[in-house]
């Protein structure tokens, strides 16, 4: 009978419940609420919870579990009893709370390497955008140069021979200048010969004329102008073929067209020069005798500057 009395008393007495179990061992202590949240460090509110029961469900297991673990140390209660009571009761199920934190974490992981690919194909694509731009603009300026290039070569030899006419009259007009100063002085030599078959007495007459027809023929007027002449003075050598074209300060086109290795070309006009070379690593230059820099331009681009 004592058997199925006990038997009777174990179904019919309720269950305890965690949040029971540590509140009467805190009574029994003389301990207030207000104590044991000081002890524990933890808000009064959250002591009043555990003895009323009251565990949210939106609460994370593992911190429930650690507050009566906490509570159960402070009282001196077993802690295995109180999560026992809290697992019995149907409390908080630290698995359930584990799966859905796996859950969110696997999820994070997800939309997470989704933005860290969207952010790689945009920087891919950027990088794309920017090497077809570079590419596109290296292309136009080779062909830029490539076609300048083609057409200075269908230049004909004529033009070339006509671009240097103007300095071969020059030293044509020369020459002609002398032929004739050297023929003025051939007759007044001449003239002076015949005057010494005369009389002595007229002797002085002739020699003071011919003193006086000789005055002109020295280049008195020419000599200012060398200055001149020697400042606007270019010259351009060419180590292989080079296309050029040379403007002065008039708009006149002083020189175009292909020159050949070793070819060198003179010219006069009025300053400044506008210069375009095609290939200006094989071109020396000199300005009123004094060398032109042209280091500064890329070998293989078309060079254009002003002079001087």
């Amino acid at each position: 009978m004592s058997i199925e009395n006990e038997l009777e008393q174990n179904e019919t007495s309720p269950l305890l419940q965690p949040g029971t179990l540590l509140k009467q061992k805190r009574e029994q202590l003389g301990l207030s609420q207000k104590q044991i949240a000081d002890r524990l460090r933890l808000r009064l509110a959250i002591i009043q919870n555990i003895e009323d029961n009251n565990f949210e469900d939106g609460q994370v297991a593992t911190f429930t579990r650690g507050y009566l673990r906490s509570y159960a140390k402070a009282v001196g209660l077993n802690e295995t009893e109180v999560l026992g009571a809290l697992d019995v009761s149907g409390g908080v199920k630290p698995q359930d709370h584990e799966m859905q934190s796996f859950s969110r974490k696997t999820n994070k992981e997800k939309h997470d390497s989704r933005i860290m690919l969207l952010t790689w194909g945009i920087f891919a694509i950027i990088i794309g955008i920017s090497s077809v731009w570079w590419w596109q603009n290296q292309k136009n300026d080779d062909l830029a140069a490539e076609k300048l290039n083609s057409a200075a070569q269908t230049q004909t030899p004529a033009s070339a021979a006509g671009e240097e006419s103007p300095t071969t009259t020059d030293f044509t007009s020369l020459e002609a200048l002398e032929d004739a100063e050297d023929q003025q002085i051939e007759t007044q030599a001449s003239a002076a010969e015949d005057s010494t078959e005369e009389p002595a007495a007229d002797a002085e007459q002739p020699a003071d004329e011919v003193a006086e027809i000789q005055e002109p023929t020295e280049p008195e007027a020419a000599e200012p102008a060398t200055p001149a002449v020697a400042e606007n003075h270019l010259v351009m050598s060419f180590d292989a073929d080079c296309w050029i074209q040379v403007k002065d300060a008039s708009g006149k086109t002083l020189a175009t067209g292909v020159k050949k290795a070793g070819q060198s070309v003179e010219l006069l006009g009025t300053k400044p020069y506008r210069v375009v070379l095609g290939a200006p690593e094989n071109v020396s230059m000199t300005l009123a005798s004094e060398p032109v820099d042209l280091s500064g331009y890329t070998s293989g681009k078309v060079a254009r500057f002003t002079l001087p």
